[in-house]
Order: structure tokens, then sequence, then C-alpha cells
């Protein structure tokens, strides 16, 4: 028999090769019908997208804020994974980017998207994890839960994630997923709300955001993250002049304290007690103690490194608080507060024409944000342009038309530019105020620095040494006293200060 006649028929060969490829297919599918899609990224590492509110009650944005929040505080815990730290992923323009977009901006090989919706007490949650390399969704999941079993949904999605892009978790990793932050509920439901105003900033924002922390603690007295809160807001109602220093100052230290009794790791204390032993006891020594502390503990926290660019800015150890605040504005970029004190920084290190534009920037992207306005009258003063200043000075008072600082600010100016009835009006307004309010020292000081009445601006700067005003730590610094720096009783005052020496003032 031929070679040729064993050969099968061509149509007969044909169909035999579609039968094994059928047959190759069907065996395919059965082995990889039930298999996860295979995770393409190589790095393991995740940004989680700000959760969406699905309300349309805007009251539960505190919700959908703090799981975000929650979420990334969780998954930061897994050693073997890189998550972005939610201020720079707001920092983008999420709206108008694909998901590839957005991966490839933040160099992250996933993401997690999520919308939750409230109604009553009871959650129903969205997530999506995605692959950054092709938009491709790994998985989604429906989660319908209660608010009682919110700490155990946010476990259950971190270890979910961990599992998905296969990342192992040691036994001390899942233990530190499992812990609770409280055990109650209804004070971290409060917790939630004081994060979400104390991000605020504004006077009224922080005075909401104490009363929620008041009301977590109340619920739960031994909850740490709470009572540092509560320190924080005060500490920034103490930064503003807004009280009393020995009312917020004190207020602020003893929750400082409280928080770092229950939790002796968190590095948001360290920070508020080094604000105060800054501002409120002029200890230099041990306010840089605090922040490089806090810096240690937890150096992926942006306000640990702003703060501490406030103290080596008042030490005039410019080059160093320029490194600072570049780590303190690359982990937070979308922050009104830090970017505007980048323009705060320059203003004092004296380059006005650089805090300008960078001032003016910051209220493209925050509209109406007071300190910005604050710190941009300032840099204008300076270079002797007063409408434009004090332009600034009355945007600065759009949330509180009574905030002593910027008033004083813009007080000085009108003293500064010859405009004696503006300043004099003002500083009636001020003189009336106090009836009202707590207003700095410091601020009526400046009112008579502007019309150039050196034994009252020497009467009120005294009053502020007293009374130990926040601001005198940037008495040396700040150019509105150039009218009586060689003055004996300015060079004095300095002296007491502590701000020609390294030592430290002594505590009274």
């Amino acid at each position: 028999m031929s070679t040729r006649s064993k050969q099968l028929p061509k149509p007969a060969w044909i169909i035999t090769a579609l039968l094994l490829l059928v047959v190759a297919i069907i065996i395919f599918t059965i082995l990889h019908r039930n298999q996860k899609p295979a995770f393409r990224g190589k790095e393991k590492s995740i940004a989680v997208l700000p959760f969406i509110n699905a309300d349309s009650l805007r009251e539960n944005d505190y919700l959908s804020d703090g799981m975000t929040g929650e979420i990334v505080q969780r998954l930061s815990r897994i050693s073997g994974l890189r998550v972005v730290p939610t201020n720079q992923v707001r920092a983008i323009n999420i709206i108008h980017s694909t998901p590839t977009q957005i991966a490839a901006e933040l160099k992250v090989a996933s993401l997690l998207a999520g919308k939750i919706r409230k109604t009553g007490q009871a959650l129903h949650i969205h997530v999506d994890l995605i692959d950054g390399s092709n938009g491709d969704k790994i998985w989604s999941r429906e989660f319908e839960s209660n608010i009682s079993e919110l700490f155990s949904f946010q476990n259950e999605l971190a270890q979910v994630i961990a599992e998905e892009l296969h990342t192992e978790l040691t036994r001390e990793e899942k233990d530190r997923l499992n812990s609770r932050p409280t055990q109650n509920l209804e004070a971290y439901d409060q917790y939630l709300k004081g994060i979400y105003f104390w991000n605020k900033r504004d006077a009224g924002s922080l005075r909401k955001g104490i009363d929620f922390f008041n009301q977590a603690i109340l619920l739960d007295s031994n909850y740490a993250r709470a009572w540092s809160g509560l320190s924080d807001c005060y500490s920034a109602l103490g930064y503003g002049s807004h009280d009393a220093p020995s009312f917020d100052f004190i207020k602020a230290e003893m929750a400082a304290r409280k928080a770092l009794a229950l939790d002796s790791t968190l590095a948001e204390p360290h920070t508020s007690l080094g604000y105060i032993d800054f501002y409120y006891y002029w200890d230099w020594e041990k306010a840089e103690r605090e922040f490089l502390t806090a810096i240690r503990l937890n150096p992926e926290y942006p306000l640990a490194h702003d703060a501490y660019v406030y103290f080596l800015t008042a030490r005039e150890r410019f080059a160093e608080a320029g490194v600072q605040m570049e780590k303190a504005s690359s982990l937070d970029p979308a922050s009104a507060f830090i970017q505007t004190d980048r323009g705060f920084a320059l203003y004092y290190a004296g380059y006005y024409d650089r805090a300008i534009p960078v001032l003016k920037d910051v209220l493209v992207r925050h509209p109406g944000f007071p300190l910005a306005y604050l710190w941009l009258g300032r840099s204008y003063q300076e270079k002797k342009n007063y409408p434009e200043s004090l332009g600034a000075y009355k945007m600065a008072l759009s949330k509180d038309s009574v905030w002593p600082v910027a008033l004083a600010a813009g007080g000085f100016v009108y003293g500064l530019s010859g405009q004696h009835a503006e300043a004099e009006k003002t500083l009636n307004r001020m003189t009336a105020l106090m009836s009202r309010r707590y207003v700095t020292p410091y601020a009526i000081a400046l009112l008579y620095a502007g019309m150039k009445d050196k034994n009252k601006t020497l009467e009120w700067l005294n009053r502020a040494f007293s009374e130990r005003t926040n601001w005198m730590v940037w008495l040396k610094l700040d150019p509105r006293w150039a009218f009586i720096k060689n003055d004996p009783g300015f060079i004095s005052l300095i002296q007491k200060m502590g701000l020609n020496r390294e030592t430290p003032v002594k505590r009274d």
C-alpha cells in the first residue's frame, strides 16, 4: 500500500482537527470557569479612591470620607502592600480620568473604588477592585451590612484585598486588622463626624469637631483617637487666636496627654504637644523633641512635618524648614492648609515675590480659604501694594467678619498707607470687640504700630507676652515691627522670648 493511500481524505482531516479544537476549548473552559481573574500588577500596590456617598443627604458625607480613611489605614498595616495616602489620591483629577490614567499617575498596580448608602442603621456598600494596567475589574462585591457590623466589614474587606493581590498576612498583621479603635460603634460614628469637621479648619467647624469628639469620649472614655482629635481642634483654635491661649492650648495639652496615656504609638498627640510647647510654652528644645518623635512614629503623617516647619522657620533654620515643607506638601498635595503654609514659610524667610504666586494658586484650588488670603495680604503689604493687600484681608474675613487677626492686619495697612481715619475706626471696632470675644493683644499692638505709636505698641506687646500669645514666637521675624526693632523695650522682649538663643525659655 502506498503512503498516499494511508492518508485520510482531506475533508476527514479537517473535521478531525476541528473536533480536537472543540474538545480542547471545552476542557479549558471547565478547568478555568471558576478561577478568579489573575491580577496582572507586578507590584503589590493600591490606591483607595474616595468612597462615594450614594445618598441624597449631604449630611452623610462624613461616613463616606471616614470609610475611605479607615480602609486606607487598615490596608497600610499590611507590610507587603504599598498604599497611597488618601491626601495624594484627592490631589489628582479623579472625575475626568480613566482608571488606567489614575493608576499611572499614582504609580500603583490596582485601585479600589466604592459607594456607600446609609438608610437608618442599614448600610449598602459596593466595592470594585480594579487592575490599574487595563482598567478591568478584578472583582466586585456588594455588602449589605449594619452600622454595628462596620468594623467587621472593614476587616473583611482588607483581608479580601490582601488575598486578591496575593499578599501574605502575618499573624501579627491579622491581629492588627482585627483590632478595633473602640468597642462602641456610636462613639466611632461621632469620631468620624469630628474628623470631618476638623478637616475644614475654620473656627465654626473646629467647634463642631470638638462637640463630636466630646460625644465620642462620653460614649467611650478610653477612645485614644477621639482624645487626639479633640487636642487637634483646640490646638487649631489656639493657632488662629480664636480663644485665649490659656484656654485652647491647655485644653489641647490635657487631651493630647490623655490620648498618649491610652495609646503611646500615636503620632498625632506628639504633634499637638510639640505645637503647644512651641506656641504656648516657648520651650524650643521640648517642642523639637515632640515633633521628631511624631515623625519617627509616623513618617507619613503630613501635619507632623508641617508643624515642624513652623518651629524651624521661627528658629531661622530655613533650609531645614524647606526640606520638611516639601515632605509635608508631597504627602498632602491637596491640603489647602499645608499648601498655604508654603506661602507662609516663604513670607517669613523674606521671599514675598515667591510667596504671592504660591498663595494665589492655593486660592484657585480652594476659593475663599481665609488663611491663604491672610498670608497673601501680608505678602502684598511687604511689596507696598496696599490696595491688593487690603482686598486680600477683606476676603480673609469672608467666613468670620470679626476675626481679630485679619481685622488687625487690615488696620495696620490703613495706618501704614496714611488712611488714619480707617485705622482709628478699626482700633475702635477692635476695642469694642474685646467685650464680646477674645482679642489677642498682638493684634492691638499691630494697630498702634501702623499708626507709629511706639509706646502703645510696646505696651500691648508686653501684654501679649504676659498672656503667652502664640504670635509672639514670630516677633523677631515679623517685618511689621521694623520701626521699633532697635528700641530697648523691643530688644528686651526678643531676649525674654529666647529668640536669640538656643536654650529654651524657662516655664512658669
